[in-house]
């Protein structure tokens, strides 16, 4: 229901607050170290790291194995939510200097490969081979898109800082936002009728202009923001906006595909009036990628 979507909307949005708020602390508050030198109390993004490794990306993993399994297909939740984890981590260590970054590289690019391994000898272990794409596939999925994108938002965290992550993070809520609205007053022209009913391209092109227009504005906004390592162009943050407000209904529409083959209407029912973490964090995983390529 709308009133919960208002109620449940801003408390997520303080939540993201705190949370940068909070890792920024923790990078900024120095403590004493071993040699007699200052050290921060922790790296950046650790915070971060936490609560999207710990929480949301298992949530996630846990609810995409649930629709998975109603479709027919032989998952497991445990793996899935292993492997979200282990995607949400895989860009930590990326940056330290080029010896670690080439490391790190490789060492993500082997996860897949080594997820495929240890789930295909536990499948050898049942004695049949009754299910075992659909559970191997389950685990890519959770890793590559449960997982993977949240550390392309902690990597945009470490290299700009929390003011450009709040910001990209809720400019492409805001392309959400824009849409619905906008679909609501205006919106005649179905997008995918049989995907998505109640998607309009007047919807899709408010979000897009909303996108753009709230891309620009925090963009501007990082000029003043101390929180900021370098201020992102009012131009280039409205081309990312515009960008966010093309790839984000491709990952609501995404989540559709899921949910339509499960036959159920929301991924979950954690958060009241929006459904599942699947529900709200949809757009931000295909825009992840785009975020850290553009404004890192």
């Amino acid at each position: 229901m709308l009133w919960q979507r208002l109620i449940t909307g801003p408390l997520l949005i303080l939540m993201l607050i705190g949370l940068v708020w909070l890792d920024e602390t923790a990078s900024t508050t120095m403590v004493q170290a071993g040699d007699g030198g200052e050290v921060p109390f922790a790296p950046r993004g650790t915070v971060l790291l936490a609560m999207c490794a710990l929480v949301v990306a298992p949530l996630l993993a846990r609810e995409i194995a649930g629709m998975l399994s109603r479709a027919g297909s032989a998952v497991h939740e445990w793996p899935c939510m292993l492997a979200a984890m282990l995607g949400a981590c895989s860009m930590w260590i990326l940056g330290s200097d080029d010896t670690v970054s080439t490391k790190a590289a490789g060492a993500v690019l082997a996860v897949p490969v080594a997820l495929v391994t240890l789930m295909s000898f536990a499948l050898m272990q049942r004695r049949t081979s009754a299910g075992a794409s659909s559970t191997v596939a389950g685990v890519l999925l959770s890793w590559a898109y449960a997982g993977l994108p949240w550390a392309f938002w902690i990597a945009l965290d470490r290299a700009q800082g929390p003011a450009v992550l709040a910001g990209a993070i809720l400019t492409v809520k805001s392309t959400d936002i824009g849409a619905y609205f906008t679909g609501m007053a205006i919106g005649r022209t179905k997008l995918i009728p049989w995907l998505s009913p109640g998607k309009t391209r007047e919807g899709f092109v408010g979000g897009l202009v909303m996108g753009a227009g709230m891309g620009a504005l925090f963009a501007w906004w990082s000029g003043d923001c101390s929180w900021v390592a370098t201020p992102i162009d009012p131009v280039r943050g409205a081309v990312t906006g515009a960008i966010f407000g093309i790839l984000g209904p491709i990952g609501d529409l995404a989540e559709s595909l899921l949910k339509r083959e499960a036959r159920v209407k929301d991924s979950g029912h954690l958060l009241p009036g929006m459904g599942g973490v699947h529900d709200v964090a949809d757009s931000l995983l295909l825009t992840a990628p785009a975020a850290w390529l553009l404004l890192a």
